[in-house]
């Protein structure tokens, strides 16, 4: 199975990776790799098994290419900061979910 995790460069996220491919599925991460979480760069711990692409759930043309070809989705990616940024905290949170639903919906 072709699986996209977004958030997939994330604590939780990688180990769900990490575990998929070695069930056998054929992986594809969707993360923005945020500064206050990575410093820019794909983290080393992540597996070279898995197919990364740098983009935001918040971007139509982001998750169409993501969403190219999979058959599942674990939608992890969530931006935490709600102390210091709440209305970066909602709009990545609720519209990156949205916009999933909706794109999910169509194809």
């Amino acid at each position: 199975m072709r699986v996209l995790i977004t958030g997939g460069a994330g604590f939780i996220g990688s180990h769900t990776a990490d575990g998929l491919i070695g069930a056998g599925h054929t992986v594809r991460i969707l993360d923005s790799l945020h500064p206050r979480v990575h410093r820019g760069s794909v983290p080393e711990y992540l597996s070279p098994d898995a197919e990364f692409i740098k983009g935001d759930v918040r971007s139509r043309d982001d998750m169409t290419q993501a969403l190219q070809g999979v058959d599942a989705v674990i939608h992890l990616a969530a931006y935490q900061d709600y102390m210091t940024d709440f209305s970066h905290f909602f709009d990545t949170n609720t519209t990156g979910s949205a916009l999933l639903y909706e794109l999910v919906v169509e194809h």
